[in-house]
């Protein structure tokens, strides 16, 4: 299963565009808050792509068809769960994203929390600064080796080399460009993706209607009665998991994830954020439907062809191969290598934030005046030096890259999911402490909860984030803001 030369000529132009991307963007950047945030420079439609696209990332385009081919129609509720959470955070929480930057002066979601508290105090910064850095280095990590292993099953590129060339692409331009590169090459990649998820299923599905011998939902049924089942053949309590499992990723969609958040807190006035509110929304609906289409497409025509039970992920590049032209095949294959990369670089970006500005700048020197170009040389530093780490951990720890993984998205959106809701939404009655105990409580319910196997019990997602929330609210109430305190004793 490996491409051709056009295959690859079409990826290779893929590359060189990103890199002009990132050279372009790079000779915007003037000041921190052009870094981080972009400086009001960018436009809504602009940021919702490149939301929407770290959002789904490799996950949408290497994972969802794989789940889709191997379990049938209840693959549908993840994207229900994902999709929707999606559009319901910029329905509910874009607004307060924008106001709040504007409000405090934030640069970072960290920063926005804490500056949100009338109390200064450094572990408001320093324990959610340090979840971001840990959690999302196993993430990073990950995303290299994802893109090693398409350059590899597709192309017949070692996967060491690949990776290597996918992580030192990223880690280059968003040196130079920051937020703002990393935004315009994800305008690019999302526009990929949704050619990808929609092209390829037209594509498929004409090949279908086309063979009367084809029909999805005999496929479904040859394959096990419960791959025609919405809920995958389960009752009772039994089918309640399942739905409770693949909706839980609604959870992710509260604030919980700062690459994402990031985008909306650089969205510039209202008809932006509404601007953006509505690109996300359709982009979600055509590259989710496409993203299932593409799993059930597959076991449609080929069945269970050995390269998929082999490895289930490889379905969408599996099919673009069998199924396309080959120049054509290497634009949308690099729609796959896109998705890893733009959440790769976003995470590189926050993570380095989180460093750069969190930690180094408003912790450890705090006491100090920073100017600007030297925050941006401490900036671009972190971004390397946390790409490497990233690069470094793809190469000789991969085992440790995937336990990271495991449970880095819940591990974030266990912490950050309480401290940003409560503080849009629960207003002064969030304390200091509440924050605290969000930042530990969470993340240490979905270590311990992965560590003791209970996840084949009841999946962390449902456990973490409740936790979390229990936690920042019960810390609330037994040690409430220092202002709340004086307002009663008057």
């Amino acid at each position: 299963m490996k491409g051709n030369l056009y295959t690859t000529m079409g990826l290779f132009i893929f590359l060189v565009a990103v890199v002009i991307i990132g050279y372009w963007s790079s000779r915007k950047v003037k000041t921190s808050n052009d870094f981080y945030l972009g400086g009001d420079k960018l436009p809504g439609w602009g940021l919702a792509l490149s939301e929407r696209c770290s959002d789904m990332s490799g996950w949408l385009l290497i994972g969802v068809p794989g789940i889709a081919w191997e379990t049938g129609l209840s693959s549908i509720w993840i994207i229900v769960g994902a999709g929707g959470g999606a559009i319901f955070q910029w329905l509910v929480y874009s607004r307060p994203f924008m106001e709040g930057r504007k409000e405090t002066g934030a640069l970072t979601p960290v920063g926005l929390i804490a500056e949100r508290l009338p109390e200064d105090s450094k572990w408001v910064r320093l324990l959610p600064g340090i979840v971001t850095f840990i959690f999302y280095m196993g993430y990073i990590g990950s995303q290299f080796l994802a893109g090693g292993k398409v350059l590899y099953q597709t192309f017949g590129i070692d996967t060491t080399i690949g990776l290597v060339i996918i992580a030192v692409i990223i880690i280059i331009y968003s040196f130079v460009g920051g937020f703002m590169s990393v935004v315009w090459t994800d305008v690019l990649q999302a526009l990929l993706m949704v050619f990808t998820l929609t092209i390829l299923p037209l594509i498929l599905l004409i090949q279908v209607m086309a063979d009367p011998s084809l029909s999805i939902t005999a496929a479904l049924k040859a394959a096990g009665p419960e791959h025609a089942s919405w809920l995958g053949g389960k009752s009772g309590a039994a089918a309640m998991v399942l739905l409770g499992a693949n909706l839980s990723w609604f959870f992710a969609n509260l604030g919980g994830y700062p690459h994402l958040d990031v985008r909306m807190m650089a969205i510039n006035n209202e008809k932006d954020r509404k601007e953006g509110l509505i690109t996300a929304t359709i982009w979600s609906i055509l590259t989710s439907v496409g993203a299932i289409l593409i799993g059930l497409l597959a076991r449609t025509i080929h069945g269970a062809p050995a390269a998929l039970v082999a490895d289930r992920e490889m379905t969408l590049p599996f099919m673009v191969l069998q199924h396309t032209p080959a120049i054509m095949g290497g634009i949308l294959l690099a729609g796959a290598l896109a998705a890893m990369m733009s959440t790769a670089d976003s995470q590189l970006l926050v993570a380095a934030s989180a460093a750069a500005e969190d930690l180094y700048t408003k912790v450890f020197k705090k006491s100090e005046k920073i100017d600007e170009k030297t925050l941006l040389k401490i900036t671009r530093l972190a971004t390397i030096i946390i790409g490497g780490l990233g690069l470094v951990f793809a190469l000789t720890a991969q085992d440790f890259v995937y336990t990271l993984v495991s449970f880095s998205a819940t591990g974030l959106f266990s912490a950050f999911g309480p401290a940003i809701t409560l503080t849009f939404f629960w207003g002064k009655k969030v304390s200091k402490q509440g924050i605290i105990a969000a930042f530990i409580a969470g993340p240490l319910t979905t270590i311990l909860w992965i560590s003791l196997g209970l996840t084949s019990i009841v999946t962390v997602r449902l456990v973490a984030p409740p936790v979390g929330f229990i936690a920042a609210i019960a810390a609330s109430l037994i040690w409430p803001r220092k202002e709340m305190t004086k307002e009663k004793s008057i």
